[in-house]
């Protein structure tokens, strides 16, 4: 299954220079715990970066600084980790695992924001996968040992 089958096409967006508090707002609002910083122009919107409540959380002790006084810049991770819609359940959860992200902003093949994927949409698929393999595997040793 492909990534671009699963990801949910409704992302929650800002731009660098927006205020936090907006963003987090945003983020209450909508009941996400992350929204993917974009660069927009007139015929692109790309994912440069990805604030999660928990930069939040690290954004503000690290500076001292109240969310009233910070920009989505200041507590972004960039670059995001992003995944092409094409990626597989197993390839995209074995990119999030090597860079220890639990969330990735999916893209098309021009780079541009098409949706975000979690940990938590992939590992059921891939539990649902290799329950299937598992069963083959059964199937095929029952007729090696009757046949």
């Amino acid at each position: 299954m492909r990534v671009g089958d699963i990801c949910s096409r409704v992302v929650c967006t800002a731009r660098p220079e927006d205020p936090l508090a907006e963003a987090v707002q945003e983020m209450i609002s909508q009941h996400v715990g992350s929204i993917v910083v974009v660069e927009s122009r007139p015929d692109a919107v790309r994912p440069v970066g990805i604030v999660t409540d928990r930069d939040v959380v690290c954004g503000q002790i690290d500076r001292s600084a109240d969310v009233f006084c910070l920009n989505v810049e200041d507590v972004m991770s960039a670059p995001p980790l992003t995944v092409s819609e094409d990626s597989g359940v197993a390839e995209a959860l074995g990119r999030m695992s090597e860079r220890g992200v639990r969330r990735a902003p999916v893209v098309d093949d021009a780079g541009n924001l098409i949706g975000i994927v979690t940990f938590d949409d992939l590992m059921p698929l891939l539990a649902e996968e290799l329950t299937g393999l598992a069963r083959l595997m059964g199937t095929q040793a029952r007729l090696r040992a009757d046949g």
